[in-house]
Parts: C-alpha cells; sequence; structure tokens
C-alpha cells in the first residue's frame, strides 16, 4: 500500500526553559527613578546663551549591572533648555528586596531655540549605583540627578583674522567627546562641552550648496578647553582656505550590469576625499553601456586627491527586483581609490588581468537555491492560521515598491564589507500542503569585476497582519562562510526551515504596558526535522497588542513565529506609571526550545515539552516529555487525542520539573496530541502531531510522513523585464525572456489575463529544451502603482503537454526615491543611538514642504518633524540631523517616512532603511569606517506610495489621514 500520509509531527524536543522562577509569561514589577537631567551654570551669560542653545527635549536611560539584563529609556519634555524633569519606569522586583542597580545616562537635543539653523545633541556624564527596590521597599520610588558644568565653545568665520568681517559657511558639523552638532548658513556656531574638559576635534565647513556639483569641503582642528561655566572664542580666517587651492578635477564613466535591464536610476557617490569631501549624483537612463558615452555619469568639480566611492543600480522587477551596490572603492580597498586630478576628467579605468576595464561595467555573479518554509500543523488542522501567510513583500499591493524591502534574501560582501545585494521570491503559502515552495536568483556585482569575497547575510522574513496580531521580522542565516565570486560564478544555498507558533503573554504588577514586543536570538544546530544535519542562526524582534497608549492595560500579548532551534527571547514594553509617565523598559529573557509544526502556549514558570516520531510505527506510541515548572511542584498532566477526553498522565503530587511518558491510542492517518500541565493555578500546554498509517485497514492517508519536495518539475525561467512609462492606461509594452526547462518542444506561450495582448503567442521556431527566446505583448487597462501577476502557460505543438509560471510586474508608480543614506555612532553613547540622514527625491505632482518620521516601536527619532525647502516634482531634498535610540547594534531599522505638501492636503508614505551601526567603542574585524564617526550608506527602502506602518503611531495616523479625506496618491 501506499506510504503516503500526512506530515503533521515533530522531530525531536520541544523544551520552554523559563531562566527565572518569575518568568514565562512575561511578568513585569516596574518602579519609578525620578528625576532631572540638568545643566547646573550659573554664570548669567552662558545662561542667556543655553535659553537659546539648549535643550528641547532629552532622552534618559537605566542600563543595569545587578542583577544584569534590564534596560529602561524615557524622553523628558517637559522643563526648560537648562533642565529637563524625567521620571522612569524600570524593573525593580529582580533582584529581590534590594533591588535592581542601574547607571543612568542623559542626551539633550539642542539647537531647537538657536538664531541659526542647528541641531546637535549633548550626552551627559553617566550616574552609577542607582538603586531602584520594589515597590514594598521603596512606594515612592526613588531619585536621581543628572548633572553637568559646560563650557561653550563660540566658533566665528570671518575673512580676516579677527573674523572682523564675517563669512557664512554653507554648512558644517563637528563631533567631540561630549556632544555632537550640524549646522548651515551662518557666520558662528556654539559648541557644548563638559566645563574643564580639554580635546583636539576636526571641525568640517563646507561653501557652495549642491553636493552634485559644487560644495566644497575644508577641515579645521580645533582645540577645545573651555572652562566650566565659561565662553572659549575661537576666529577661523577663511581667506586662507578660498584663495588659490588649483583646478578642480571630475570623474565620468559608464554603468552596465551586463545582461540586465536596470530600471529607476542609478545612484555614483564619491566620498571621504580631502578634507572630507564628497560628490554624488543620480542618473537616468540608469543603464549608461561602454559603447554610448554621452549617457555616462559624471561627478564634477571636484577637490584633486584620493577618494572612497560605489554605485548602487537596481535591476529586474517585481519580487525579482534586486538592488545592487558595488563593493567599496578607495586607498585601502582592493579596487583602488576614485583618484581626482587636477584639471582632467577621469575616467577610472584600470588594466585588471591584462584587460582595460571600467569599475561599474560588472558581470554579475550569484547566490541561487530553494526557499521552503513549512509549518505542517495547519495541513492536519483545517482552518489553523500560520504566520507564514502574513509575509509582507514589498512588490505586491498596497506597497508595489520598485525596490524590495520587507521578506528578502541580503547578501555582504567582506572584503570591504559595503558591497550589498537585496531581493525577494515568487511564491505565497499554502495551506493545503502547509508551505511555501519556491526559489530565488540573488545577483551580486564587483567593482572592475574582481573577484570578492561574499556571504549571504540571511534570509529576512516580514510578518504584518494586524488582524491576526501578527507583526515582526527574523532574520536566519544558514551558510555563513564566504565564497569568492567572480564574474557568473554561481553559490547555491538552500533556505528550508519548518516553523512553530509562540504565545508569550505579558502582565504587569503596578501601572499599564502597550506596545510590548520581544528580541529574539538563537538558531539550530543539528539533524532537522527533515532528517537532514544542518545548522543556521536566527534573529530578530515581534510585536504584540495592546498597540497603543490610549488601549493601555495590565496584560498583553506577543505572537512569535519562529522555526525549529532554541532561542533566547529577551522582552520589552513601553510602560504608563500612575503618573502617566511613558518608558520603554527590557526585561529578564527566558528560552524555547522549539521543534516542527507546534504550537506552544506559555505560562508564568511554566511550559511543557512532548516528542513523537513523525510517522507512528505503530497505533500505540509513548508520547515522552518534560515539564519545567521552575521548581514549583506539578499539580497535574494530562493529554488528549483529536480533541477527545482528557487523559490523566499524572493525576496529582507529580513533583517539579517532573519528566513523563504515555501510550497513545491513534485514530488511522492524522492524530493531534496536546499535552497539558497545571502547577500554582497555571497551565501551559503544547501541541503536536503524528501519522498512523495503518497497513491492514487499506486507508491510503493523504499527505506523506517526507515534506514535499521545495520546488515541483521546472516549465520555464521567465526574466521580466520593466514595463516602460508611457501612459497611465496603456500602452504599456511587456517582454518576457523566456528559457524553456521542459524535456521537449515548445510551440505557445498562453498569457490568461484580459489586460494582456494577444493572449496568445505562436513562437515562429518551437522553443527546445534549454533554449531560450523573447516575446513581448501589450499590457493596457491598468492603473500606475498596481501590482499585476498572471499564470504564463506554455505547451507543446499538439497542446496535449502544458505547464505554468506565475509571472509578476510592476506598473510604474513612486513617492520618492531615496539615497545618500548616512549614519554615524557616538562616541561615548550606548549601542543603538546614533546620528543619521538622508536625501529623497520627490517623485509625486506636488511640491513637498512637510516631512514626518514615524521609528518602529522601542525606537526614538528626533525631530519627528522637518520643514523641508519647498521641493517641486523632481526636486531633491535632504533630512539631516537626526537623532536615534532605543535601536539594536546590527539591525535593520526602517522608518516610516510621510511626505506632504504645503497645505498638508497631498500625502504619500515610504520607508527608509538604516542599518545600525554598533558602538564607536566597538572595532568590528573588517571595519572600514573611519574611527571617528563611522559613516556609511545606508539601504534604500523604498515603498510605493501606500506605505507601510510599523508600529502604533504610524497606523494612528494614517488611520486619521483616511478619516479626513487625504489623498494618498500613487504617482509614476
Amino acid at each position: 500500500m501506499s506510504k503516503r500520509t500526512v506530515l503533521s509531527t515533530l522531530i525531536g524536543v520541544s523544551i520552554v526553559v523559563p531562566c527565572a522562577t518569575a518568568f514565562a509569561d512575561v511578568v513585569l514589577e516596574p518602579n519609578v527613578i525620578k528625576g532631572q537631567a540638568r545643566f547646573s551654570n550659573t554664570n548669567p551669560s552662558v545662561v542667556a546663551l543655553l535659553q537659546q542653545l539648549g535643550m528641547s527635549s532629552a532622552q534618559v536611560s537605566a542600563g543595569n549591572s545587578s542583577p544584569s539584563g534590564y534596560t529602561s529609556n524615557t524622553n523628558a519634555l517637559v522643563g526648560t533648555p537648562l533642565s529637563r524633569s524625567f521620571e522612569l519606569s524600570a524593573e525593580s522586583g529582580a533582584g529581590g528586596p534590594g533591588g535592581v542597580t542601574y547607571t543612568m545616562g542623559a542626551t539633550g537635543f539642542l539647537y531647537a531655540a538657536a538664531w541659526y539653523p542647528a541641531s546637535g545633541q549633548y550626552w551627559f556624564q553617566p550616574v552609577p549605583g542607582v538603586v531602584l527596590q520594589p515597590l514594598a521597599q521603596q512606594p515612592a520610588g526613588t531619585t536621581a540627578d543628572i548633572v553637568d558644568c559646560i563650557g561653550l565653545v563660540h566658533v566665528r568665520w570671518g575673512l580676516d583674522p579677527q573674523c572682523n568681517t564675517p563669512f557664512t559657511i554653507g554648512s558644517g558639523s563637528i563631533l567631540t567627546s561630549f556632544s555632537a552638532s550640524n549646522f548651515m548658513n551662518t557666520s558662528e556656531h556654539y559648541i557644548l562641552q563638559r566645563g574643564d574638559a580639554s580635546e583636539s576635534k576636526p571641525l568640517s565647513i563646507t561653501t557652495g550648496n549642491d553636493p552634485t556639483q559644487n560644495t566644497i569641503t575644508f577641515s579645521v582642528q580645533l582645540d577645545l578647553h573651555p572652562k566650566c561655566d565659561d565662553i572659549q572664542e575661537i576666529c577661523i580666517d577663511m581667506s586662507a582656505y578660498l584663495d588659490g587651492g588649483g583646478a578642480l578635477g571630475s570623474l565620468k564613466g559608464p554603468f552596465d550590469v551586463l545582461g540586465e535591464v536596470e530600471e529607476d536610476k542609478t545612484f555614483i557617490n564619491a566620498f571621504n576625499g580631502p578634507s572630507g569631501n564628497q560628490r554624488y549624483g543620480y542618473f537616468s537612463p540608469p543603464e549608461m553601456p561602454v559603447a554610448a558615452p554621452a549617457t555616462w555619469w559624471t561627478l564634477p568639480n571636484m577637490v584633486p586627491g584620493d577618494y572612497e566611492g560605489y554605485a548602487q543600480g537596481l535591476v529586474r522587477t517585481g519580487r525579482l527586483a534586486t538592488h545592487l551596490t558595488t563593493p567599496r572603492m578607495g586607498p585601502s580597498r582592493p579596487a583602488g581609490p576614485m583618484t581626482v586630478q587636477s584639471g582632467v576628467i577621469s575616467d577610472l579605468q584600470q588594466n585588471i588581468g591584462g584587460q582595460l576595464r571600467y569599475p561599474f561595467v560588472m558581470e554579475p555573479a550569484r547566490f541561487v537555491g530553494k526557499i521552503y518554509l513549512a509549518d505542517p500543523f495547519v495541513v492536519a488542522n483545517v482552518g489553523a492560521y500560520s504566520s507564514l501567510s502574513a509575509l509582507r513583500f514589498s512588490a505586491d499591493p498596497p506597497y508595489s515598491s520598485q525596490y524590495p524591502w520587507g521578506t528578502t534574501l541580503r547578501a555582504l560582501d567582506i572584503d570591504t564589507y559595503t558591497g550589498q545585494s537585496t531581493t525577494s521570491f515568487e511564491g505565497s503559502f499554502d495551506p493545503a500542503s502547509g508551505a511555501l515552495a519556491s526559489v530565488y536568483d540573488q545577483l551580486v556585482v564587483n567593482t572592475y569585476d574582481i573577484p570578492t569575497r561574499w556571504i549571504q547575510s540571511g534570509l529576512m522574513l516580514d510578518f504584518d497582519d494586524l488582524a491576526a496580531e501578527r507583526q515582526g521580522f527574523i532574520t536566519m542565516q544558514r551558510d555563513s562562510t564566504d565564497h569568492l565570486l567572480g564574474p557568473g560564478d554561481v553559490a547555491p544555498i538552500d533556505h528550508m526551515y519548518c516553523f512553530n507558533e509562540v504565545e508569550l503573554p505579558y502582565s504587569i504588577a503596578s501601572g499599564l504596558l502597550f506596545d510590548p514586543y520581544a528580541k529574539v536570538m538563537g538558531g539550530f544546530n543539528g539533524t532537522d526535522w527533515i532528517g537532514s544535519s544542518t545548522s543556521y542562526s536566527v534573529q530578530g524582534t515581534f510585536y504584540g497588542w495592546p498597540k497603543t497608549e490610549p488601549n493601555a492595560a495590565t496584560n498583553g500579548m506577543v505572537r512569535l513565529a519562529l522555526p525549529q532551534g532554541t532561542y533566547t527571547i529577551q522582552p520589552g514594553s513601553s510602560v504608563k506609571s500612575a503618573s502617566g509617565a511613558i518608558s520603554t523598559a527590557t526585561f529578564a529573557a527566558t528560552k524555547l526550545d522549539l521543534g516542527c509544526g507546534q504550537r506552544v502556549t506559555v505560562s508564568p514558570g511554566l511550559s511543557v515539552s512532548a516528542e513523537l516520531p513523525l510517522c507512528a510505527a505503530s497505533a500505540t506510541p509513548d508520547v515522552v516529555g518534560a515539564v519545567a515548572s521552575s521548581g514549583v511542584p506539578v499539580d497535574r498532566i494530562w493529554y488528549t487525542v483529536n480533541g477527545g477526553p482528557e487523559i490523566d498522565i499524572c493525576a496529582s503530587n507529580c513533583g517539579a520539573d517532573p519528566q513523563f511518558s504515555a501510550a497513545l491510542s491513534l485514530a488511522a492517518c492524522g492524530n493531534t496530541i496536546q499535552v497539558f500541565a497545571s502547577a500554582g493555578g497555571q497551565t501551559a500546554s503544547v501541541t503536536t502531531q503524528t501519522t498512523w498509517e495503518d497497513p491492514n485497514d487499506g486507508v491510503d492517508c493523504e499527505g506523506s510522513c517526507e515534506p514535499p519536495p521545495p520546488s515541483g518539475e521546472a516549465c520555464a525561467s521567465v526574466d521580466v523585464k520593466p514595463l516602460a512609462c508611457e501612459g497611465g492606461g496603456g500602452g504599456y509594452s511587456l517582454t518576457l525572456e523566456i528559457k524553456n526547462e521542459l524535456d521537449e518542444p515548445m510551440t505557445y506561450v498562453l498569457l490568461p489575463d484580459p489586460h494582456v495582448s494577444p493572449n496568445v503567442v505562436t513562437l515562429p521556431v518551437p522553443l527546445q529544451p534549454g533554449a531560450s527566446t523573447k516575446v513581448t505583448v501589450t499590457v493596457s487597462g491598468v492603473n500606475p502603482g498596481a501590482g499585476v501577476c498572471l499564470n504564463l502557460g506554455m505547451s507543446n505543438p499538439s497542446q496535449n503537454e502544458c505547464c505554468s509560471k506565475e509571472i509578476c510586474f510592476d506598473v510604474p508608480a513612486c513617492c520618492f526615491a531615496v539615497a545618500g543614506q548616512k549614519i554615524s555612532c557616538i562616541p561615548g553613547a550606548p549601542g543603538g543611538t546614533f546620528e543619521g540622514s538622508f536625501n529623497f527625491e520627490n517623485r509625486t505632482l506636488d511640491t513637498i514642504e512637510h516631512v514626518f518620521l514615524f521609528p518602529p516601536s522601542g525606537v526614538t527619532v528626533s525631530p519627528q518633524y522637518v520643514d523641508v525647502p519647498s521641493t517641486p516634482p523632481g526636486g531633491l531634498a535632504h533630512v539631516g540631523g537626526l537623532s536615534f535610540s532605543g535601536a539594536t547594534p546590527g539591525e535593520e531599522l526602517c522608518l516610516t517616512v510621510g511626505i506632504h505638501d504645503e497645505e498638508m492636503n497631498e500625502c504619500c508614505t515610504d520607508e527608509v532603511c538604516f542599518q545600525v551601526p554598533e558602538p564607536c567603542d566597538k572595532k568590528v574585524p573588517g571595519d572600514p569606517l573611519s574611527p571617528t564617526k563611522n559613516l556609511t550608506a545606508a539601504e534604500s527602502c523604498s515603498v510605493g506610495a501606500a506605505g507601510g506602518e510599523r508600529g502604533s503611531v504610524v497606523g494612528l495616523l494614517l488611520g486619521l489621514v483616511a478619516l479626513g479625506g487625504l489623498a494618498r496618491r500613487r504617482r509614476a
């Protein structure tokens, strides 16, 4: 008889082990720390200046030393420019009656009332040894002030040694050990320093007004030594910098990813030149072949010398769109620097291996493989929910983005740590088979085609289903080894995982909680759910409910989707104290061991694991497992089969942390087994499945004890070329490059969609196995911004053999294009606190004047509103001086950015993503960035006009936008 059975169980053990007795259900025991972050200055002159230069807000943080693992932060919004009051909720009960010991820190955000455009922040000296005890010991909490006496450094620019004739600079910046600031269009600037501290730091000054054409940057070393409550004067004679200097030079060249069609615009960036000079540009058409020098990119008016640099481009469309960043050029890089010569237009040709090559004419290499994401629970439990059905793809409506973000594959070069590739894949989760099965093809490119070491940094899954209360992301890295890839090389990596669903309840002993989250880190190393020896790492964050402050409650829930493995989960939440103060706190970590296709509910201090074979060898197999009860005696252990009656394994007095074994009685084919345990008034459970195929009953069970093959017979590989923006209602030309993957000739290409003409394409000659051809059709009656998917069919001459493949493409529509992002770690600041900026090109039909920024849960950004100069359609705007905190070093941080016209009547949203830098004092092996200020171009996370909401504030704002009748347009 057939051995087909339902894939519906766990191989191995699933043990949920809490780290502490009070933990599993996240029980928060907060108390409050109150105080002020303030400047203690009394000098009337200094105080008067601080009234304009001082704090508009502050962020206060608490990091603990004993016991470890607890942090909290809050925004101090009440006070004066010299003093900001705070009330911070933090864990108090983890250390018992003795409490938790914290070190307090504060960051003041500066210059909001300055008489010239400026932004910045000041880092207060930390205050250690703040003990926060539980409410029973400290009913009113505790107090701690964070106090510094600062000195001011007054910098002026002039055209003489005394600065009697002021000179206005275009922009400037300085980063010291105590503060950071950016300023523009001014002849003076004040720097806040800790009083009586001395150091020497470079001041960057830029003249000109267009970084793509004419800005020139100078670097001036300043000796900073203001006394407490004093003002140090510095005059910079700009005549020494403006006179002479010699002729400028330019860079020029082609850009071409050979064999691909470039999309959107190509970005070329030369930076870290002499004195920090930079020049960049966005170029269209994006493909600039060697044979068409009139189309080549040019970076003009550059200070002679060596620069670092890279190129970014987009190829392919829909879910197959791939965003490429080349490995960086530079003096210490394998490709060498971008060298600018005085009075010369340089094309950067080099002799590589006996051939003259341009840096950005590149034959791609690639990572390829299978995608197989399984959740067999839904096969055995028809109608059950799987978070794999909540995966978010940027190419799909309502986002319809040209650029890949969300569920993606990422690759990174490890020779320069700057080359990147981001792409995605087709397909969706099928409840009938319990899997998402697909394949991917991820391109990477190398500067000058020099073979470079690449790693695939991971498969990122982005979950987003608000109705099902699923939101979060994880990144899974299966192969961390590096691959030396040259032109045309291929590195295969398959991604195959079996998923579980976990419910993590939250409760709070005092106050209210909202916007709970859980950060996850772990992985797997061993024999997996299909019997293969494998290993992978997993990290990510999931967000829970209640989402917003108005819905704050004493209980909450975070739902997680995790593949087989062992995990450490770090929970956190926004906490509202009795006085209404808001803090964001982290709490004790817990651990989970997960199998395949399980549903795990975690209760306070209690968890259950169970082990069953994938396919039962008899109708009465043993279920074996354990109850982790944190040392508390277990009252009862019982199980059910297929929702039947409760059967006791242990009826009473089961002991602390017991193990168990019980014989089951199975029905034919699929069986669902739930094992429960109760202790201390709590109940925990685990659900798993097994299949019994009775050889004597003549029943052929559906499904299989082995997983279905990750992909079926390949029909064809189809490269979907981009649609041209020739009209909103029709006239789009769609070109498909089709390769026959079958073992017989194909004559007809079938396109069953009313928007496509013709629907039947008869090939001039039969397409032989392995051969390729191009087919061009017309697409009409679709709207800009729409994402279109259809089944492409192929059939043989007699039409008695056929197959199909889904293809997708975008009808072009844009909100804005993002590039030129920068991030910088801040010396002395904690991990996850950094600065950032980005440029965007307005692709709407309106003039933009307002920009709003909305970070994800647990992260703050200041300012959240930027009044940009009037930016017409096609214009470029800069959003800078952004200060971030609360992020996790190394993770991708995505903001939702809304742009609005002058009257706030028209708007659209995109995401802008940054890679959060490591703390400045943490040296990353091979890190090519400056040790003083790590500036890195971040990824563009362009999104369609409908936007992607992360976090409660964004959802609330966009909901109000919809209620108010504001139009969110899709624009080309």
